[in-house]
């Protein structure tokens, strides 16, 4: 078995071997190292801020069970099984989608604040560290859904936002993208979205972690 250099004395902390700690000679301390799951960008490392082995075991397992605790409900409850029965319906979809959009916002740490009437062309006000953005949500049940980017007088969203949200529930999966990253169309194939619009830009449950 291929052994990283810098993973040394590496002992894992779980049965399934999803994490271990090991050792960083260079700075005399123990790590973390989660290996990457499904819905995230990347695997997990981060100091236990000891050079105690047995100190920093326990601090693994306490921050394992924590983040895969977070992951594990993210994963499982995004979306519910009454969530999906009631996304069959237009009213109550976008209903679902904006709730749980707006729940991950502030998981984030963002300010999240809504219109009182959909008049300007924004469904969300998000700020954090002095940033603001406004926000259109999409959101589809459909397997390859056509998303639109624009309003129904046909003033495209990238006049009046600065982002767009897209949730599909198919998938379980949401997208906020900067509309300057989406074509200077009034609709969107889902393929296009994935492969050329979306990358880089899906709200990833480790970032919630």
């Amino acid at each position: 078995m291929k052994t990283n250099k810098f993973h040394q004395h590496k002992t894992f902390i779980d049965d399934d071997e999803q994490a271990f700690i090991y050792w960083r000679d260079e700075v005399k301390r123990w790590y973390l190292h989660i290996k990457k799951q499904p819905h995230w960008k990347d695997y997990i490392a981060r100091s236990l801020r000891t050079s105690d082995k047995e100190k920093a075991l326990k601090k693994a397992r306490q921050d394992f069970d924590e983040i895969m605790s977070t992951h594990n409900v993210m994963v499982h409850h995004i979306f519910t099984e009454e969530d999906m029965i009631l996304a069959t319906r237009n009213q109550a979809l976008g209903r679902i989608a904006e709730d749980k959009f707006k729940n991950l916002m502030m998981l984030q740490g963002y300010q999240v604040y809504t219109p009182v009437e959909d008049i300007w062309g924004s469904d969300f006000i998000l700020f954090k560290q002095n940033e603001y953005m406004r926000v259109q949500l999409k959101s589809s049940n459909l397997d390859q859904p056509l998303w639109a980017l624009a309003r129904n007088d046909r003033i495209k969203y990238k006049d009046t936002c600065t982002h767009m949200a897209f949730v599909h529930l198919k998938t379980g999966r949401i997208w906020l993208v900067p509309v300057s990253a989406l074509p200077d169309v009034t609709s969107l194939r889902h393929g296009r979205l994935m492969n050329e619009c979306a990358k880089g830009h899906e709200i990833m449950l480790q970032s919630l972690c």
